[in-house]
């Protein structure tokens, strides 16, 4: 009679050494931005985005924000956010100067769950460390090596009427999926920027319906008047452009509000569509700045005659 005795291994190998090939996560590195031994600042003046805050004051008119909404690159990826002021960092971990929403506050798609938000207040901001010139620092560190970016300059001063002039703040209300791009998806993500520009009043849009009867005299149906309006920009960078040709112009609501002391009329928080990317003046010899033209209408048409 034979007898069989069953050893169990207690160090198996690892079946996935013999795999054709097995499923790991798929990592991106964030891109390093391309540097060249060049200022500009040479030939043309630095860009510098005006914001403001009232101290004394909490109506939103008087105090602007700042968003970003920055994906990293994969689980494992950590960010760490700085404003810096005169060379001083003041790390972002928390409500302090702004909403903070670090990795994992949002869930409404797969693609959110390594998304990390920061809204600036500027009105925080001000109370805290007082006016001057700032701008954000982004560290992602991704398998122990740490990718740096920084924003453009801000100039924080104190809000006046006559410090806000010839300018325009817009909001731009953000929700679905940007292809190869940010997913807004159930955020209604509010972006602001203020920008040293000119709203004109155009000629409004009249929408004629009309029947002519057998005495030959027209009669009204119905009429609509649709406002139009055009902004021109001052010299912006790149990086301010793409704001409003890559995400503004498609963005779901588009608020602005006008700071012009000889306006015809002055609006607030008043929504508007894009309509027309009008005109383009660029490609300076000296200048790497341009200016854009934009066409817009109100968003909300209820400037309806009927006769029924």
């Amino acid at each position: 009679m034979a007898i069989i005795t069953e050893n169990i291994n207690s160090n198996p190998m690892q079946q996935l050494i013999l795999a054709d090939g097995y499923e790991t996560q798929t990592v991106s590195t964030p891109k390093e931005k391309v540097l060249i031994d060049f200022c500009p600042c040479d030939y043309e003046c630095e860009y510098v985005n005006n914001v403001f805050a009232d101290p004394l004051s909490t109506e939103d008119y008087k105090n602007d924000k700042s968003s970003f909404l920055i994906a990293l690159s994969s689980d494992t990826a950590t960010l760490e956010i700085n404003i810096v002021k005169d060379g001083v960092p003041f790390i972002v971990n928390d409500n302090l100067y702004g909403e903070y929403f670090p990795k994992g506050s949002f869930t409404n798609t797969e693609n959110q769950i390594n998304y990390v938000g920061f809204i600036a207040d500027w009105k925080k901001i001000i109370d805290t460390l007082g006016t001057g010139k700032y701008y954000f620092e982004f560290k992602e560190t991704v398998f122990n090596r740490d990718f740096i970016t920084k924003t453009y300059d801000f100039r924080l001063s104190a809000f006046s009427d006559i410090n806000a002039n010839k300018t325009i703040r817009f909001r731009f209300i953000q929700n679905g999926l940007i292809e190869d791009g940010i997913d807004y998806s159930g955020l209604n993500w509010s972006t602001e920027l203020r920008i040293k520009g000119k709203l004109r009043y155009t000629a409004p849009t009249l929408t004629v319906d009309n029947y002519q009867t057998s005495t030959r005299k027209v009669t009204q149906i119905q009429d609509k008047s649709i406002k139009n309006f055009e902004v021109e920009t001052y010299l912006i960078p790149d990086s301010i452009g793409d704001l409003f040709t890559e995400n503004g112009v498609i963005a779901n609501n588009v608020f602005i509000t006008t700071y012009d002391l000889f306006a015809y009329k002055k609006l607030i928080d008043f929504n508007v569509l894009f309509t027309e990317i009008s005109d383009f003046k660029g490609n300076y010899n000296v200048n790497s700045k341009g200016s854009f033209t934009f066409a817009l209408q109100e968003r909300t048409q209820d400037t309806v005659k009927r006769n029924v």
